[in-house]
């Protein structure tokens, strides 16, 4: 099972409405998301995602709606869980985990970073080869479940697409 963490693409910095949640993703945004898209897809070998979650907040759900073709999976799901305001959405993680699918979760920051740190983070060890110094938009972190004999419930990071280092 892997689980993708990604934060939206790039979105206006004001929408017309003038609240935080319409704000929509900008062509270049689009654009950077399609890329990171076609990279995920490249590197899954092609293979379908099984599920694609993401915020109700505009931009992450403009992300989704790009990236779930491209990546094969059947829909979007909306979850509250993911949404900007939220805690933490161990429990959909979980869950996730459990059902065993590979799953793409599109949010925004802070949370996905927080989200990420904390899945790989075990008390006292740290999380050795994270490096996080910019969490930008549509940037996804690939993660797997660790093995035995470590805590269930903690992840190693297996990749990080960056879109800024696509062509």
């Amino acid at each position: 099972m892997h689980l993708y963490v990604m934060r939206h693409g790039p979105a206006e910095d004001r929408a017309p409405s003038g609240r935080d949640a319409d704000r929509r993703l900008t062509p270049e945004g689009r654009e950077r998301v399609q890329r990171i898209s076609n990279e995920l897809h490249r590197v899954r070998g092609g293979a379908p995602l099984s599920r694609v979650l993401a915020s109700p907040l505009a931009r992450a759900r403009e992300t989704a709606e790009i990236a779930a073709p491209i990546c094969g999976a059947p829909e979007v799901e909306l979850r509250d869980e993911l949404a900007l305001d939220s805690g933490l959405p161990l429990a959909l993680v979980a869950a996730l985990g459990r059902g065993g699918a590979d799953a793409l979760l599109i949010g925004h920051q802070p949370n996905v970073e927080h989200l990420v740190r904390t899945l790989v983070d075990a008390p006292g060890r740290g999380a050795p080869g994270l490096v996080l110094s910019s969490f930008c938009t549509a940037l996804i972190v690939a993660l797997e479940p660790e093995p035995a004999p470590h805590p269930q419930g903690r992840w190693r990071v297996r990749q990080i697409l960056d879109p800024r280092t696509l062509g």
